[in-house]
């Protein structure tokens, strides 16, 4: 940002003054900057000024630099507009790519019991698709609510391969603008994450009550193929209180039950506490830069424990990116934000799926 012109500088600066104590004005890069006199009720000051500057094409950042509390100005970016051609597409070729995966887990006259491949494709990819999308659409309203400029969700279609067929990469938003505070940030963070994960509960449910569950010897007398998969905690709770597997017993789940299980994937994927990942935006508000660079390198070692290789290595990427923080880095998380930051750890451990020996 050049110096800004004088009529613009004024405007600029009177909205400053309005909103908080300015003890210094200099310049840093030609941009304005402010050193203010902080004050118990900077977080909602701090939203009045970005609300101020708003129309005049600025975004204020709130920092500390040796230990003074300064505001900071950089240019708003343009909002950009909305093509829905490529995010409705995307949905549509997602739909196709796990609606083709749910038909190859059909195990056919070996589950005689569970649904035949066009009944298992739309129970897998219907289920799967609700999870992924109130997921992101938990982050799209917070983005709405908190004025935050994101893209639609964008869906990743994955066409079937040999193995475990899924049928898709998940979905991701981009956001152009940081988060107002930290609050917000924790918001962005877990809305997601909390909001797959509340769907894929009554989902499991039905898939799980309705699953089969058969001898194993029984399964390998009819020569039926079966691929064994590690199940999250959550899961196997699950299947102790509505099935009750005996010994030696196996349990064939439900297509509904697997669109479950990749759909907790997802979210324990999703809430690693590592760069710009659901866990991550979390990690950052609630424990500041620093902290945060620790844990994305925890993060690495979590995934590579758990077998999340492909994961480790993206974050491995991710983090040389760094992570911008809220725009107000300096007002403190609420007690209820904390809470809801917690939480997510609750969901985190009875996510996660380790794939180390799958």
């Amino acid at each position: 940002m050049t110096i800004l012109p004088d009529d613009h500088f004024a405007a600029v600066r009177a909205a400053v003054e309005t909103c908080f104590p300015v003890e210094e004005v200099w310049f840093q890069d030609g941009r304005p900057a402010f050193t203010i006199a902080p004050s118990p009720d900077d977080k909602a000051r701090f939203l009045r000024l970005r609300a101020e500057l708003d129309p005049l094409g600025v975004l204020p950042l709130l920092r500390r630099r040796d230990g003074e509390t300064v505001v900071l100005l950089a240019p708003k970016p343009p909002l950009a507009r909305t093509r829905w051609l490529l995010p409705i597409g995307l949905f549509a070729a997602t739909l196709g790519t796990t609606f083709w995966a749910g038909t190859q887990i059909s195990g056919g006259v070996c589950t005689p019991g569970l649904p035949g491949p066009a009944g298992s494709g739309v129970a897998f990819s219907l289920s799967l698709m609700a999870i992924l999308f109130c997921h992101e659409m938990g982050h799209k309203l917070v983005s709405i609510w908190r004025k935050i400029d994101a893209s639609p969700p964008l869906f990743i279609p994955l066409p079937p391969f040999t193995g475990l067929a899924i049928g898709t990469m998940g979905a991701v938003i981009f956001t152009r603008t940081p988060a107002p505070n930290r609050d917000s940030l924790v918001e962005l963070g877990a809305s997601g994450p909390i909001a797959g994960f509340l769907v894929a509960i009554p989902l499991l449910l039905y898939g799980i009550a309705h699953s089969l569950v058969i001898d194993h010897a029984a399964i390998v007398a009819r020569g039926c193929p079966v691929a064994e998969i590690p199940s999250p905690l959550l899961m196997q709770m699950l299947q102790q209180w509505l099935l009750h597997p005996g010994p030696g017993a196996e349990v064939l789940i439900h297509p509904m039950a697997f669109a479950g299980w990749v759909g907790l994937l997802v979210t324990a994927l999703n809430l690693l506490p590592a760069s710009m990942l659901d866990g991550g935006h979390v990690t950052r508000a609630v424990f500041g830069p620093r902290l945060h660079l620790v844990l994305s390198y925890v993060a690495v070692g979590v995934g590579i424990l758990f077998g999340y290789w492909v994961m480790s290595l993206l974050i491995l990427l991710m983090i040389r990116r760094g992570h911008p923080g809220p725009l107000d880095d300096c007002s403190g998380v609420t007690p209820v934000h904390k809470v809801m930051a917690a939480s997510l750890v609750a969901i985190l451990v009875l996510s996660a799926v380790p794939l180390g020996s799958f």
